[in-house]
């Protein structure tokens, strides 16, 4: 899987477009589905098609997030990883990336954002002395 990384968004919109994190939020929350069921979860926003999400869902799929297989006339997608695997895979790819080329700006910059929070500051230590 190979993504483009966009700081200035939140959450999985980072990654995926708008509409890509919304379908994937309703496979990941459903386990399974087809693209009627995303276009009814999605249905208080009433602005898509059925052809949009079934467009969506294909994209999703070639981009190796989704799994589908015939059921009747329609396809059933799954998630090929959870929202948490997929978090820490882009984690894992963006941090990887940045330490390429610059190690000490990127960890300093790090500490600092976590000194404001002290619980996440605790977290870092125990994991930091676990490794080592």
């Amino acid at each position: 899987m190979q993504f483009t990384f966009r700081p200035s968004k939140q959450g999985t919109n980072q990654i995926l477009g708008e509409l890509e994190s919304k379908v994937m939020k309703v496979v990941w929350d459903k386990c399974s589905c087809t693209a009627k069921d995303v276009l009814d979860a999605l249905e208080p926003d009433r602005k898509h098609a059925y052809t949009t999400i079934g467009t969506i869902l294909h994209r999703l799929r070639q981009k190796g997030l989704l799994t589908r297989t015939r059921r009747g006339k329609a396809f059933l997608y799954k998630p090929t990883i959870s929202q948490e695997e997929f978090t820490e895979r882009i984690t894992r790819d963006v941090l990887v990336g940045l330490l390429k080329d610059e190690e000490r700006p990127i960890l300093s910059t790090f500490v600092d954002l976590l000194s404001d929070n002290k619980e996440l500051l605790e977290e870092l230590k125990d994991l930091l002395k676990r490794k080592g």
